[in-house]
């Protein structure tokens, strides 16, 4: 998943593709939740640590405000969101 996100942020550079590039840090997003949830499901498994699930889903949360804050901003300004040649 890795590869796949720097491929999509690759060409959306290359493209100058604004929502190729949302797409592929939307995968890195997802690609940092997947590893958050195996480290903290991990961890519960191997030491038993009760918080390990409760921290693990902090670093979900937070990763799901920083996306959802960041969707809200581009949506209140829609200069951001679309290229200048757009017109």
């Amino acid at each position: 998943m890795y590869w796949l996100t720097r491929a999509k942020i690759r060409i959306g550079t290359e493209l100058n593709s604004a929502p190729i590039i949302a797409d592929g840090k939307c995968t890195q997003v997802c690609l940092y939740m997947s590893v958050v949830l195996l480290v903290s499901s991990l961890v519960y498994h191997l030491t038993g640590f009760a918080y390990a699930d409760a921290i693990g889903a902090v670093g979900l949360a937070y990763f799901s405000f920083k996306e959802g804050r960041e969707a809200m901003e581009k949506a209140a300004n829609p200069e951001q969101v679309c290229c200048i040649d757009c017109h």
